[in-house]
């Protein structure tokens, strides 16, 4: 059909659109030439923007890896106009050009009230003097739906620029709860949405040492809608907190975050690596003996002549389909978490095995898209010639 039949056809069916429904699916229609909003970041970090308005951001990590430093830094960063390596842009007031508060609404249902006040006055109002920028609320004596239910009355009553939910799974009683899970993710997305606020929700990972997914179900949903997604680490025994951006739908930061806390002050301080290591385009140099090595996975790395690392993309791909198909995002998370690595390289690798056929896409019994390996491959053990290729025939450089 041309453009001018389809124009034809599309301002026919708006001229005798008559039910509820065909008139909101208009409104909902997506047109290259439909004027929208540009979108809108409230922070920038490496000169990259992150943190947008009307979308869910995911903070993750273990217990005590510094996931509230983290995001004390960031509610910090709503007043001043840099924290550390975070920076709020400056934006356009009639020629000129200014940076404005914003406020912010830290919703606290895992901490004592004790420790939430305590690092509102000890950390964020040391950092940024500001306390009517600030609605804190600490809601762990509450019951699960209480919570939820009063969250969105704050939200939508105090009108804030970035929201912390500090931590989403006490929104629920089952953690594994898929239904309520999808329910309540859906239902963030769409108070952000409305609201035009950046909802950032904290949540903890898998407690095995190498398993960095988001826990339970409700961790699965919040990986599949989440803008971004940043991991936060302890490196010990330095004590020094890393903080790395995992998955992004627009701008990779492409680097990583070391913060430590310093003694004098007992404020967060920006400091290098660990001393062990010096990180430099994807790598973690051993300052002691010079050698290299990359913050990946070296279970599933193989290295060309000139010791440069490269993923072992089938093995990778073989170990998270061997128990059956997955959803793009599952497979992406489980992929990443087996190499720990960054959203270029699984883009790199992603794009190849889908090339190669070393991957296929099928419907699933509700007729939804997967992935899954050949069926030639998948009860067949993976030989490890296939990985030993020149560096020239992967097209890829490494990553963190």
């Amino acid at each position: 059909m041309s453009e001018q039949a389809f124009d034809l056809v599309h301002q026919s069916v708006v001229n005798h659109a008559t039910t509820d429904d065909e008139r909101l699916l208009e409104q909902l229609r997506i047109t290259r030439d439909k004027e929208l909003a540009q979108m809108q970041f409230l922070f920038r970090i490496f000169g990259k923007p992150c943190f947008p308005r009307g979308e869910l951001v995911a903070v993750t990590g273990k217990a005590k890896s510094g996931k509230t430093l983290f995001t004390s830094m960031l509610m910090a960063c709503c007043v001043c106009e840099e924290v550390l390596q975070v920076q709020r842009p400056f934006e356009d007031h009639d020629g000129t050009w200014e940076s404005t508060p914003i406020r912010c609404l830290w919703y606290d249902t895992e901490q004592s009230e004790q420790s939430t006040q305590d690092i509102l006055k000890n950390r964020i109002l040391r950092l940024a003097d500001a306390p009517d920028f600030y609605d804190i609320f600490n809601v762990r004596s509450l019951h699960y739906e209480e919570r939820l239910r009063l969250f969105e009355k704050a939200v939508r009553m105090y009108q804030p620029d970035l929201v912390l939910l500090d931590g989403v799974r006490d929104l629920l009683a089952d953690i594994n709860d898929g239904v309520k899970a999808q329910e309540i993710v859906e239902h963030l997305m769409k108070l952000a949405q409305e609201t035009g606020c950046c909802l950032i929700c904290v949540i903890h990972q898998n407690k095995g040492a190498e398993d960095r997914n988001l826990r339970g179900w409700i961790g699965t949903e919040l990986m599949n809608k989440a803008f971004e997604v940043y991991s936060c680490e302890k490196v010990k025994p330095e004590n020094i907190f890393m903080v790395e951006q995992t998955h992004t739908r627009k701008y990779d930061l492409g680097e990583l975050m070391f913060f430590r806390m310093d003694d004098e002050t007992g404020l967060p301080v920006v400091c290098d690596a660990p001393t062990r290591f010096a990180v430099s385009n994807g790598y973690a140099t051993n300052t002691q003996t010079g050698s290299k090595l990359p913050f990946m996975n070296r279970e599933y790395l193989w290295f060309d002549v000139n010791n440069k690392p490269h993923p072992k993309k089938d093995e990778l791909f073989y170990e998270a389909l061997k128990a059956g198909p997955l959803y793009y995002t599952d497979l992406q998370v489980k992929v990443q978490a087996l190499l720990n690595c960054g959203t270029d390289m699984w883009n790199n690798m992603f794009r190849d095995m889908r090339d190669r056929g070393a991957i296929v896409r099928i419907k699933n019994k509700e007729g939804k898209a997967v992935w899954q390996l050949p069926s030639a491959q998948a009860s067949m053990p993976i030989q490890t010639e296939m990985f030993n290729r020149p560096a020239a025939d992967s097209g890829e450089s490494p990553s963190s």
